[in-house]
């Protein structure tokens, strides 16, 4: 008989309107600020707007890091731990699709365990959890908010270097179809 493992985030949220739901959840995680990690689209749209407004209302403390880019890159990484670093921020809130999921938990391993993201190329290679992330999804498509699996562009060897890690998964993922009804097929990296 074989042994099958699944890494999946704590608290999973879904539903229609759900994103209005959520602060109760993310005070349950006892932090101070997060870095919320987005792409100008994202905002320029107003869909990373909702999520703020949810974040205001609830009286949280962020900073928004929107240089994330389609297929992120080492460089979209490192500025995001140094953003986070300089904000002391303690948690990282992720919306979007593959892009800034995948940037929020690259951001996450670095903070918590050094070095440079290309050092944990490959499977299980981080000693640490990731700073806490709430990962809110906006499209139908990578699953990144609830797996442990992320992608980050190497652009000086130009390659794709998918990291595997257990300590890469969310604490909470929140999937609301709304966040999606608005968004046009083609809608760069979100």
């Amino acid at each position: 008989m074989s042994t099958h493992v699944y890494y999946v985030p704590s608290i999973n949220i879904m539903g229609k309107g759900c994103l209005k739901d959520i602060a109760p959840y993310i005070q349950e995680l006892n932090l101070n600020k997060a870095l919320v990690v987005t792409d100008k689209f994202l905002m320029k749209s107003g869909i990373a707007g909702k999520l703020l407004a949810v974040l205001d209302e609830a009286g949280f403390q962020y900073v928004v890091y929107d240089e994330v880019k389609p297929n992120p890159t080492c460089k979209n990484v490192h500025d995001g731990v140094d953003f986070l670093k300089q904000h002391e921020c303690d948690y990282l809130i992720s919306i979007g699709g593959g892009s800034p999921q995948d940037t929020a938990k690259a951001i996450g391993i670095v903070a918590t365990n050094g070095g440079r993201i290309a050092d944990y190329e490959g499977v299980h290679k981080s000693k640490n959890k990731s700073l806490p992330i709430v990962a809110v999804n906006t499209t139908a498509g990578t699953s990144s908010e609830v797996t442990i699996n992320y992608v980050i562009t190497d652009e000086e060897r130009h390659i794709k270097m998918v990291m595997v890690d257990k300590n890469s998964i969310a604490a909470i993922s929140v999937n609301d179809p709304e966040l999606m009804v608005d968004k046009p097929v083609r809608a760069g990296c979100s």
